[in-house]
């Protein structure tokens, strides 16, 4: 391997890898499931990917890959930079149907896949779903536990490729197209480039002090930006080892992280953590010091309290951004790191919108996040009408977000604007009252959304798994002291399970979909 950049001079990602392989190449790079391979074999892993994939795919293909969290999914994802070509990563919970609608969106030339993961067979479904339309895509079925020489290639490779179609490569410095978790009926293809995450992952790994001696952990799957970015990339631009898992269990993740001494974790699902008891998660969690997770002041310093991570701190970020946007350091104020979400790095703007009108607001105004820099999407594939709607006209990225600025310019995000709830004439943020519900019963899946009210237009109720257990007369005379009226539920309803996305977030259209219809059992 070598230390050259691209063809252009301009770095690209896998550049890391060869400086890494070069100065840290006998040291681990990355851990999964406990198993480790050191740069140098990452390295070789990559290159020989590279070789192999680079029979059929060059530059400006689009590429999916459809795995778990692998060796596998990293050496792709590296040999397909190293090529030109373009990944576009995949969620593994996607079905079939939902998988086709994304290759053919992208117009993919290949998929990377493997043959089984937690009781799916994911070449079959994938060669099943192939239409007749689709007979140029080939399918490579690959494992950790086979050199990329022996994966096996499904289809006719003297077919002609993706970057031959009408629909070219609009950005010439793009690594890879990540389709939103959202649930509208066709996914948006946000493409992000090289530039912008490398920027973002050094902006990351200095804020987060990283070095070449540091253990990250992180427990994001790679197909999403927080994998792809704040997990390789910022390890990869730090020179550090990557711990990560193929299946989230958190047990696993407070043994990794005793038994490696990981300092510095990413996209933990802390409540999880928490719900095993501090008793039993704090003792293992001493050489954690720094770790971001998204949520009220009062649950972060239930970790900072409970876990004792003494670093913990909020950040903001969306897949448009590259990943995290506004970050803090960690030894900035505690109360500023749980009450606010960072700055942005040089060369990224904040401004602040009227909702309603798009007028930029002065300081202290309440308004859309809007945000311009380097590490912004240049658009969504294929997408002029999204596009069009999610910038400004004179080129801001809208966000979606209600927020404010400190006097400082610091962030601090209020709630997405479709998720305010309106009670009459005042403003609501669900999570507020979703804490709230939380201190006092310790139930952790509580989702307070807005229901139609004939009066006040909408007022808020709480869906809550496990709620059937609990006296809601008591529990509601209680938050009563807590919260103002127009914030206290009107009702509670009980459920099952949420329908997630793949960052674990609820699903809350589906959910008010369901509340709605008279899916869900009234408890109250």
């Amino acid at each position: 391997m070598t230390d050259s950049a691209g063809s252009e001079g301009r770095a690209r990602l896998v550049d890391l890898l060869h400086h890494d392989v070069r100065h840290f190449g006998s040291k681990p790079a990355l851990r999964i499931d406990g198993n480790a391979i050191t740069y140098g074999e990452l390295g070789q892993r990559v290159a020989e990917a590279t070789r192999v994939l680079g029979r059929h795919i060059k530059a400006g293909d689009r590429v999916a890959i459809w795995l778990q969290n692998s060796f596998s999914w990293v050496a792709s994802f590296l040999a397909l930079n190293s090529l030109g070509a373009v990944s576009v990563p995949i969620n593994t919970r996607l079905t079939p149907a939902e998988l086709s609608v994304i290759l053919r969106d992208a117009q993919v030339r290949a998929l990377i896949t493997t043959p089984h993961y937690r009781g799916r067979d994911y070449v079959d479904e994938a060669l099943a779903m192939l239409s007749p339309e689709d007979k140029d895509v080939l399918v490579y079925a690959v494992s950790d536990d086979l050199p990329a020489t022996d994966w096996r290639l499904y289809g006719a490779p003297g077919k002609g490729s993706a970057s031959d179609s009408a629909v070219a490569i609009p950005v010439d410095d793009l690594l890879c197209i990540q389709y939103t978790s959202g649930t509208t009926a066709i996914p948006k293809g946000v493409m992000l480039t090289n530039r912008a995450y490398l920027l973002t992952a050094a902006y990351v790994a200095r804020c987060q002090g990283l070095t070449p001696a540091s253990n990250f952990i992180s427990a994001g799957p790679f197909f999403h930006c927080s994998g792809t970015m704040h997990a390789i990339t910022v390890c990869l631009s730090a020179g550090c080892t990557l711990n990560s898992m193929s299946v989230w269990d958190p047990v696993r993740y407070l043994d990794e992280v005793e038994r490696h001494g990981c300092s510095v974790s990413h996209a933990c699902l802390l409540r999880d953590v928490i719900a095993l008891g501090a008793d039993r998660a704090r003792p293992k969690l001493t050489s954690l010091r720094v770790a971001h997770a998204l949520g009220t002041q009062t649950y972060l310093m239930q970790l900072h309290d409970e876990l004792g991570i003494k670093g913990i701190s909020n950040i903001y970020g969306m897949t448009e951004t590259a990943g995290q946007y506004t970050m803090w350091f960690a030894d900035d104020a505690l109360e500023k790191r749980t009450s606010g979400n960072g700055r942005p790095q040089a060369g990224n703007y904040i401004r602040l919108g009227d909702p309603a009108t798009g007028a930029v607001l002065p300081a202290g105004s309440a308004g859309e996040v809007q945000m311009k820099g380097a590490t912004i999407t240049p658009g969504y594939f294929n997408r002029p009408d999204a596009n069009a709607q999610a910038f400004t006209s004179d080129g801001w990225l809208r966000s979606g977000d209600l927020g404010k600025l400190s006097e400082d310019g610091e962030l601090i995000y209020l709630a997405r604007l479709k998720e305010i709830i309106r009670v009459g004439g005042e403003n609501l943020a669900p999570d507020e009252v979703e804490q709230a519900i939380r201190d006092l019963t310790g139930i952790q899946q509580v989702c307070v959304l807005g229901i139609p009210d004939a009066r006040l237009e909408e007022v808020p109720a709480a869906v809550i798994i496990g709620a059937e257990a609990h006296d809601w007369n008591e529990i509601l005379g209680r938050l009563r002291g807590r919260l103002a009226g127009y914030k206290m539920p009107r009702a509670i309803f009980s459920a099952t399970e949420f329908p997630m996305t793949a960052t674990n977030k609820v699903q809350r259209t589906a959910l008010k979909d369901a509340l709605i219809k008279d899916r869900l059992k009234r408890i109250l």
